[in-house]
């Protein structure tokens, strides 16, 4: 027992001391304070090496900044979940002698993670929360259990020092979200369940991501955002009319490319004091003779307040597909504009076709990353660079046909293991070249102007004189 008041807990032990209690005489004693389980350095010591370790990562777990993978999955139950689906003996499935091994159990892996974010995604998960570093205070992230585990065993487990509002584990069974219904609560879990060991494995646990679960508003709250939201708007589009508008032209943007002239027309023809519509646009270069929209026009109005109005009116219109931007127009200064967007987005759609995979095993050949890559499209080239010495330098490019074939193999394989190291995966620039290249070519071009220069100086810095050869004595001239 424990009580708020000092003297209290003294009249109590007083009062309670000796009694006869349903047949039986009670003891009360005075408590020591509560047990860390804390040792000393001295004590700790006298203990093996994998228990020291064990007792320290527990003992850090809950105020640890690191954090693992948020998707990590124990590689063994990865493989038991993709055997149990085929209905096939894990050595069946994956044969750890043969020389691919290691890339499909990447593979395997990448199956589940895409299988485990749509699970979370249907049942309220917010899957961009876990690229935040903000970490929540209820919910946790638990990994590493064994296969088979099933989420009313993690419930029981959790109940032991906390209340739990609900278990989250996908099909694969390979992972966790555990959310407790106070912060209290799931910090005691955290510290009791952190590195325990359960079955034949040992529990990793995680810190959910602030906001983890995308709440759904009541309706007066709906109600009031929506009221609010429109009030705003409507504050924005007076503001943007009555300041913004100095023109009879507006600017219109996002449009659709298939839109034509004549549905550009028709949709702006009916208000007031319309005058013209015109979509900019461009030639073919593939077929000269034919032209092509940019995605943009201007209207003209007969004066500077029907182009307020038509802009309060229309603006976040929808015109097959697309809403409408439209913004007063400086005629020049927007088609510049325009055309630097979309000459920056004809770099950018060449630049993503090309991927780098950092964090690569210096044992991958370029056979695993071509097997990894080659699941999600068209592979144009695969290139591990090398030292001087022929080993590995730790990444490789892999280049797609097309953008998106580069955009789907980065999503699918962002939180992939490839022989036990997590494969960092990005864009690379289009003229990405080995470093160390790079960088002899810079010194030889710098060697190369040094030399000049100190030619330069022999040449042109020092006093030239004449002497007279026929001279005998030498006499300068």
């Amino acid at each position: 027992m424990q009580f708020e008041d000092h003297d209290e807990a003294v009249e109590a032990y007083e009062q309670m001391d000796g009694n006869v209690f349903q047949g039986r005489l009670l003891h009360a004693i005075a408590a020591s304070g509560k047990r860390e389980n804390k040792l000393d350095e001295f004590a700790l010591s006298k203990l093996p090496l994998k228990k020291q370790r064990q007792i320290q990562k527990k003992s850090e777990a809950p105020s640890s900044t690191f954090n693992w993978n948020a998707l990590y999955m124990n590689p063994d139950a990865v493989m038991s979940s993709i055997a149990a689906r085929l209905g096939m003996a894990k050595s069946e499935v994956f044969d750890p002698t043969s020389s691919d091994a290691g890339v499909k159990q990447a593979q395997a892996e990448t199956h589940i993670i895409q299988e485990t974010k749509s699970y979370f995604a249907a049942n309220g998960v917010d899957l961009d929360a876990f690229a935040s570093r903000d970490r929540g205070d209820t919910t946790i992230l638990v990994k590493n259990f064994p296969y088979g585990t099933t989420a009313e065993e993690l419930r029981k487990l959790f109940e032991e020092t906390a209340k739990v509002l609900r278990v989250l584990m996908p099909p694969s069974g390979t992972i966790a979200i555990v959310e407790l219904a106070q912060a209290t609560q799931a910090r005691a879990a955290f510290s009791s369940l952190a590195y325990r060991k359960f079955k034949d494995s040992i529990l990793f646990l995680e810190k959910g991501p602030k906001n983890l679960f995308s709440g759904v508003p009541s309706k007066d709250q709906a109600n009031t955002a929506t009221a609010v939201e429109t009030k705003l708007s409507t504050t924005e589009l007076k503001n943007e009319a009555g300041q913004d508008v100095d023109t009879t032209t507006l600017f219109v943007r996002n449009l659709n490319f298939t839109t034509t002239q004549a549905q550009f027309s028709e949709t702006f023809k009916p208000l007031d004091g319309f005058v013209s519509a015109r979509i900019k646009t461009k030639t073919d270069p593939k077929q000269p003779g034919r032209v092509l929209s940019m995605g943009f026009g201007f209207l003209e109005f007969a004066s500077k307040e029907q182009a307020r109005a038509a802009l309060a009116a229309m603006d976040g219109y929808t015109l097959e597909g697309h809403a409408l931007v439209l913004k007063a127009s400086h005629k020049g200064l927007d088609a510049a504009e325009e055309r630097r967007k979309e000459d920056q987005s004809k770099r950018n759609r060449e630049r993503k076709s090309k991927l780098i995979v950092k964090n690569l095993p210096f044992e991958a050949t370029k056979k695993d990353v071509q097997n990894l890559f080659k699941s999600y499209g068209q592979l144009r080239a695969v290139r591990l660079p090398k030292k001087f010495d022929n080993s590995r330098k730790g990444y490789a490019f892999a280049e797609f046909m097309t953008p998106k074939e580069a955009e789907n193999a980065m999503d699918a394989l962002r939180n992939t293991h490839l022989l036990g190291r997590r494969l960092v995966i990005d864009y690379a620039t289009v003229d990405a070249e080995d470093p160390e290249k790079e960088i002899a070519r810079m010194q030889q071009k710098v060697g190369r102007q040094v030399n000049n220069i100190a030619m330069k100086k022999l040449t042109e810095g020092s006093d030239r004189r004449k002497v007279n050869i026929g001279n005998l004595e030498g006499e300068e001239d």
